[in-house]
Order: C-alpha cells, then structure tokens, then sequence
C-alpha cells in the first residue's frame, strides 16, 4: 500500500446559493410589514438607494396595482353575491377595528402630559420608568443605577417613583406584590392599619392563613383578623392586567380578488411598498469617473440596489402567478364560499406551475388575500380531503368543517346528534368519515361534545 500525498481532479455537483438567490429567497417570504421593514433597512446601509413614502390608493379604489389579470369564471347561473365578512354588501373597515387599543404606556403618559409642575429631566426620567414596567406594572429598577444613569441623586430618583406610584391605575410603578398592595392600602378612602402591618410584616403568614399567631402579636382576635384578610383579598395584585399589552395590528392584504361579470380580477397589492430607486448622482459620478479609487465601492453599492429591485419584481411576479393558479384551481370558492373548497397541495401548484414546492410554500408564507367572503391567508387554500364513496372525487377538510358548524348549529338541542350520527350523515351524503375524524374535527371548531351540548 502506497502512502503519502497525490493531486486528484474530481467533478462534483452540489447547489450553491449565490447571494443573489438568498435575498431572492428571503424578500419571497417577507409578509407586507416585514418586508418594509426590511426595505427601510436596506436603505439605511446602501447610500446609494432612495426610498419615498408615496402612499398609493388600495387596489379597487383607483388605477390597478403593479399587476392586474381576469380569469373567466367556468361556472355561471350562480346566484351568490359577494359579501364581506360581516355578511354586507358593503366593506366596512370600522367594523374591524379593535376598541381595546389603549396600552398601559400610552395610559400613564396622557396622565404625566398634565403634571405642568415637571421640570425637563424629570419628565424624562419619569418616561423612563414608564418604558420600563414588566408585564405586572411593576417597576424593578434599581435606584442607584438610575441616579448615576441620569446624573441626578438618589432622592430625586425617590421622588420620581412616588409621582409615578400616583398615578392610575393605584399599585402601577410598585416594586413588587407586597408593594403594589401596600400602596393600594394607603391610597384606600377606609385605611385599615391591620391590614397594612399584616402585609408589610406577615404576608407569608397570611398566605398561610396563621391567623391565630398574628392576632397575638398584634394583641387583637382571630375574627379582626379574618376581617383584615377579607380586605386585602379585595386589592388587585395585578392593576394592570385589564390594560393591552399590545397596540392593534392590522392585516394588510397581500393580493386582492374582485368578481367581476366575466370573472375575477386578480390585484397584487404594492400601495404599501414604498418607491425605491437608484440615485442618478452616484450613476453620475461613475461614469464620469470610471478611474477614481471610489468606483468599486460605488459601483457594489449600485449593483446590490439593482439587485435589490430584481428580486423585488420577481417576488410580485411569483405571488401573482400563485394566486392566479389559486383562483383557477379554487374557483367554486371565490363563488360559493367555504362550501365549494376542494382539496389542493402545494404539490399541485407547483406542478401547474413548474416551481418547487418550497418555492410554493415561501410565496405563501404568511400572505393574506382579500375575497368576496372575506380576507383569509393563502395558506388556507392548501387542504386535505376525504374521498367520496364511490367516486374518485374528494372533499376538503374545511368544507367538511364547515358542514358540522352547520348541522351542529340546526339540530334539536334536547337530542343533539352525537359522532356516530353525523358519521352517519355524512355517509349518506356520499363522505366516508371515522367518527374519531369527527370528534377531532369538532374539538378543532371549539364544539363540545354531544352530552355538553344538551339543553335541559
């Protein structure tokens, strides 16, 4: 055997993702918002991008978006009308809005807007400490740290913690439970000393229920002490938990389908995207000065811009393709509603389409889409189905669904239909369906079972 070292040519296949496919592959999956993020970004670190914020009508309310396309509808005579999700005519967006939208933040700073008394640094710091609330309203912070943080002293970090422990909700800034509840007890219109020495000194007792031990430190009856313990069980450990711990976020639909007379109108949405382009001074300055030590560094800024713009109509062109074949494969959808859903994979778009499936899956991922039943995620389209009994067809899990909120909704609720029955329906309906298929989809809707559901 000979050892020792020799130089081998071999051929070898393997992928290699160039970062031209990478970002194509990333803006691809980017939902609306993440992807103007991610664009704001780009355009900090590339000087040679410019980014305006022009905001353009919504598809439906002026001239098309970037891509517009009819596909003919196949089945007519239907006498559906589309309807929003509210079951009107009309879209209403206020319909959609979330009344619960005041955040705890933003309810402590409209209350520190009126303390006119507040000097600069102390409305500063007094915003600090509002920033910094955990999830309870509490504020964990130590006080030297602050002090040297904001060069003041200990006590005007003192004083600042007490205006906020003013503020509503009454328990808001306290250091932790035993001082949330002490600050409730000294705020409280019927002070109770008791009850205030009891939680400064014995909230583990209490917690305990040692009545007996702390009515003879206090020298007072077990009964007094009872009634202190009622009256702390009425302060809210927690005075923030009715507040939002999030401001409302609205969906913003990715694609919009209309129905028209002769079909449907499919709409890439780009009112949201904000208009890039290349400034023509860099442009400029390259091709004036094809020499200058500077021309590499301009001109790899310029090419990742171009870049940048490539993968971006690529991204809407893959999107209107994939909703295209969608609408074509889903039309009894788009016309009846869940009802007429059938069973598709991302196998059969992407065969339809000759893309991978993964491709598929990215364009999707995390999409919305505006139909005439409503605004729902591209990922629901893609359903399993059962087969019908004696016949190849198949029916989707989500009008199987869709078909038990229905029958469950109209039965007799003294004798509601157990599993076994609506196997049984199904079956003579034409779907062969387990009634374990059945229980599982009914915990899947929220529906209890059948002996829950009886009205006595």
């Amino acid at each position: 055997m000979r050892v020792g070292f020799e130089l081998l040519q071999k051929q070898t296949m393997k992928l290699s993702l160039t970062p031209e496919l990478q970002q194509s592959i990333n803006i691809l999956q980017y939902s609306t918002y993440e992807l103007l993020d991610f664009l704001h970004r780009q355009a900090n670190e590339n000087p040679v991008l410019e980014i305006s914020e022009t905001f353009k009508e919504p598809p439906g309310s002026s001239e098309s978006s970037i891509r517009t396309h009819k596909i003919n509808s196949q089945l007519r005579g239907s006498s559906s009308k589309s309807k929003s999700f509210n079951g009107e005519n009309d879209y209403n967006p206020i319909n959609n809005y979330s009344g619960n939208t005041e955040t705890l933040e933003n309810h402590l700073l409209e209350q520190m807007s009126m303390l006119r008394s507040l000097k600069a640094i102390e409305r500063k710091i007094l915003q600090f400490f509002i920033g910094n609330l955990n999830e309870y309203g509490y504020l964990e912070l130590d006080g030297n740290w602050a002090a040297s943080h904001f060069s003041v002293s200990v006590e005007e970090i003192e004083d600042m913690i007490q205006v906020l422990q003013s503020l509503d909700p009454i328990g808001v800034g306290a250091k932790d439970l035993t001082d949330c509840l002490l600050i409730q007890l000294r705020e409280h219109e019927d002070y109770n000393e008791l009850a205030y020495k009891i939680v400064k000194m014995h909230i583990t007792d209490l917690a305990e229920k040692r009545y007996r031990k702390i009515a003879c430190l206090y020298n007072v009856t077990v009964q007094e002490v009872q009634e202190a313990s009622d009256f702390i069980r009425t302060l809210n450990p927690r005075p923030v938990s009715h507040f939002s711990k999030d401001m409302t976020h609205y969906i913003v639909p990715d694609v919009y389908v209309e129905k028209e007379k002769e079909g449907f109108l499919i709409t890439v949405n780009d009112s949201y995207i904000p208009k890039l382009s290349i400034n023509p001074y860099y442009k400029n300055h390259l091709a004036m000065n094809p020499g200058n030590e500077v021309k590499d560094y301009v001109k790899g800024h310029i090419d990742d811009a171009q870049l940048l713009l490539k993968g971006l109509e690529q991204r809407q062109m893959t999107l209107y393709k994939v909703t295209s074949t969608i609408v074509e494969e889903q039309q009894e959808f788009f016309i009846k509603g869940i009802a007429g859903l059938k069973p598709m994979t991302l196998k059969d778009i992407s065969e339809k389409l000759q893309l991978h499936e993964s491709t598929i899956s990215r364009a999707t991922s995390n999409k919305y889409i505006q139909t005439p039943h409503g605004l729902f995620k591209l990922r629901n389209f893609f359903t399993r189905g059962l087969n019908r009994v004696n016949s190849q067809a198949t029916e989707s899990t989500a009008t199987i669904k869709e078909k038990i909120k229905v029958l469950i909704a109209d039965e007799d609720k003294i004798k509601p239909f157990s599993d076994q029955k609506l196997c049984q329906i199904f079956e003579n309906e034409g779907t062969k369906i387990s009634r374990r298929t059945i229980a599982k989809y009914r915990e899947d809707l929220g529906i209890p079972g059948s002996s829950k559901r009886r009205r006595f």
